[in-house]
């Protein structure tokens, strides 16, 4: 006997089939990913949980996202669009490109601070800290999400108007990865929270200056 999963009722009633209603249902979707991971961590994120809070069967979730992973970096993938819009809405004061930089990458490690548990979410995922960085040579790639973590630094020390140059989008690239390593290390408890804010405000002066 071949069993049919009936679409809940709520499903489309909430979003129907059009491009703006499947928008409203990632968003729910991420949102509810989010939440989860800030609850519990990585194990946390469950996606029939998932589906359950945000009110979707788990076959819609799944044509959504194939995996826990691919969720797991759409809901980093908001971080980062979050982390760019407050660094337009309130601009680094540093007068340098590297201090503002420097402060792009402490404000996303505050912004983890504020929330660990989806800190280990992002850094335990299976392809994390893919998120963070690129596995192909990016220095520099015009093909590359405005929204990536290195080009909203680079935004952000430089201004929109400025194109970086090879060595500019490689020293970005490093302190990047001095960021993930920094991060893990704080959750395992090896750096305090100033202790990483000065180290990458130091890399960002000592790279890009």
């Amino acid at each position: 006997m071949m069993l049919v999963e009936v679409p809940r009722a709520s499903d489309s009633k909430l979003i129907g089939r059009t491009p703006a209603a499947r928008a409203i249902r990632s968003d729910r979707i991420v949102r509810v990913a989010m939440e989860l991971a800030a609850e519990g961590g990585y194990d946390a994120v469950q996606m029939r949980e998932v589906a359950r809070r945000a009110n979707v069967s788990l076959s819609t979730l799944y044509r959504y996202y194939t995996s826990k992973e691919d969720l797991i970096m759409d809901v980093v993938t908001s971080e980062m669009e979050s982390l760019r819009v407050d660094l337009v809405r309130r601009p680094p004061r540093q007068r340098s490109p590297e201090g503002r930089a420097g402060e792009a990458f402490v404000r996303a490690f505050r912004a983890m601070i504020l929330r660990p548990g989806f800190a280990h979410t992002a850094m335990s995922a299976s392809r994390s800290p893919s998120a963070f960085l690129p596995d192909r040579d990016l220095v520099p790639d015009r093909g590359m999400s405005p929204h990536s973590f290195v080009n909203i630094a680079a935004e952000t020390a430089w201004g929109s108007d400025h194109s970086p140059i090879a060595a500019e989008y490689r020293a970005l690239h490093m302190i990047e990865t001095i960021w993930v390593g920094s991060t893990i290390s704080w959750l395992n408890g090896e750096l305090s929270a100033n202790e990483v804010e000065k180290r990458l405000r130091l890399a960002a002066r000592n790279l890009l200056c």
